[in-house]
């Protein structure tokens, strides 16, 4: 397996780990290194909660203090969904991601407080994330969003419920989606690629990580009905605009590279970018290398572009 050479000093000090073997020391731990949900100088931070069908939905809300052009409003707005396996994490694990799209791009941003498996398997996730949306489309007007500047985005499994919740949106005639971001996305329960079979490293996230998060999200639901595993939909054609970022040293590659083929195949719009030597969450385990400065801005600049962001605010160090 190639691993980018800026990256082996961290794949060495890396621990071998299973964080599906303890799922609650495992939430313990990176809520402890999440970040704070507080407002600062650049951007407004407010939890709001909702009713979804008969339950409390939080929701939290980015705002920039000082939006990027004054002359340009309502904001656009990103429904932005945490990853963690369908069983870690809330909106204070991508915090960061939220705070600073929020105040480089002048947008406002949600992150959806979805239920967690075990103990809620599919569609409680799905169906919180599509109410969150739902929620940002009826309240664009109290929020101070612009409706037709809706973008969906998240990393692995955040990714994979925010392209299951753009099939739905599509089929139901939901709100209407601008622009879907997907980061090294989790799409597919079968796991029958070569990357899947190649990446079992111990270090790193790997096929046996994969299949326990499938398996504690899906608990024996047919990974064939409604959106529980996008990877699985037959019909991928009329979905937004979409940027798929991949891994070179993932499990989920092949099946992030096949998603591609197949939606550029339907007849949508596709960006690509493959990292190469760099595993599943390599801008969090080592964001200061050029291939996580060089992929954060890119990703970020066609983010920017896609939401219809003003003034093509997006920085980062690409160097």
């Amino acid at each position: 397996m190639f691993l980018d050479p800026e990256f082996l000093p961290v794949y060495e000090s890396l621990p071998e780990m299973d964080v599906f073997a303890d799922v609650r020391g495992a939430r313990v731990a990176l809520a402890a290194a999440s970040g704070d949900g507080k407002s600062d100088g650049e951007v407004n931070v407010e939890d709001r909660e909702i009713r979804v069908d008969g339950h409390a939905l939080s929701l939290r809300l980015y705002t920039p203090v000082t939006p990027v052009s004054r002359s340009v409003a309502p904001l656009p707005v990103a429904v932005w969904i945490h990853g963690g396996g369908f069983v870690l994490g809330g909106p204070n694990a991508e915090d960061a991601t939220c705070r600073r799209l929020t105040a480089e791009l002048g947008i406002a941003v949600v992150a959806p407080d979805y239920r967690l498996a075990p103990e809620n398997r599919y569609p409680a996730a799905f169906d919180d994330c599509y109410a969150a949306l739902r929620w940002v489309a009826d309240e664009a007007d109290a929020l101070g969003v612009d409706a037709a500047r809706v973008a969906l985005g998240g990393h692995s499994a955040g990714a994979a419920l925010a392209a299951a919740v753009a099939l739905a949106a599509r089929d139901r005639q939901g709100p209407g989606i601008r622009y879907l971001y997907l980061g090294y996305p989790v799409l597919d329960d079968r796991l029958e690629t070569e990357s899947a079979r190649a990446i079992t490293d111990p270090k790193l996230f790997n096929r046996q990580g994969a299949a326990a998060g499938w398996e504690l999200y899906l608990q024996g639901s047919d990974p064939e009905a409604g959106y529980a595993v996008p990877g699985r939909a037959k019909d991928l054609r009329d979905l937004p605009p979409t940027y798929i970022l991949v891994d070179g040293a993932d499990p989920v590659r092949d099946e992030a590279l096949e998603f591609a083929a197949r939606l550029s195949a339907a007849g949508n719009s596709v960006e690509l970018h493959l990292v190469p030597g760099v595993p599943h969450m390599f801008d969090v385990l080592a964001p200061d290398i050029r291939a996580s400065r060089r992929a954060v801005a890119a990703w970020t600049t066609a983010f920017a572009h896609g939401v219809g962001a003003s003034g093509d605010q997006a920085r980062g160090d690409a160097r």
